[in-house]
């Protein structure tokens, strides 16, 4: 008779109800979890990653950027020199491809010929600044900076006497 006790009392029936409501909604945020990860993980993957930049694609804009600013180019100026800039970027850049083997070669033998002269632990050193010179040497490739002055137009500024020193003598003339 035991049975049929737990179905008239209350107290019983009452905690039964709540287990099972505990366990319907357990399994309904259970489910609700799932479906939301779901979409997640298949919209975090499904995303359009942009194509990465070109270093072309890099360098005109950085010319394209620094021709606006300085000449104030038009809109319509700008759309027609792009195509341009975008040409002759890319022929340089073919000229730079098919260059670089000859101009590893030439390094190789400079840094062989340094190499040979050098003992043991200027070798070392040597070693150390050829990777700075390197780096350095690529870092000007990718971003290029103004072109100093030569040195004849450096050597041909005016420079001002000092009231110290006598001026030069004229040599006489036969």
């Amino acid at each position: 008779m035991k049975g049929h006790e737990d179905l008239v009392n209350p107290a019983l029936l009452l905690k039964r109800a709540l287990y099972w409501r505990m366990a319907f909604f357990s399994v309904i945020i259970l489910l609700a979890g799932m479906a939301i990860g779901a979409s997640g993980t298949f919209m975090w993957f499904s995303r359009q990653k942009p194509a990465p930049a070109t270093p072309e694609t890099v360098t005109i804009s950085r010319a394209m950027n620094g021709l606006n600013s300085q000449l104030k180019l038009t809109k319509s100026q700008s759309e027609l020199i792009k195509p341009m800039l975008r040409k002759c970027v890319v022929s340089l850049e073919q000229v730079r491809k098919k260059a670089r083997p000859e101009i590893n070669q030439h390094l190789r033998q400079m840094n062989n010929g340094i190499a040979s002269v050098l003992d043991e632990k200027q070798t070392r050193l040597w070693k150390k600044y050829e990777k700075k010179l390197m780096a350095l040497l690529q870092e000007n490739r990718v971003r290029p900076q103004a072109p100093a002055k030569p040195r004849s137009e450096q050597d041909q500024t005016p420079q001002k006497p000092s009231s110290d020193t006598p001026p030069p003598k004229q040599q006489p003339t036969q």
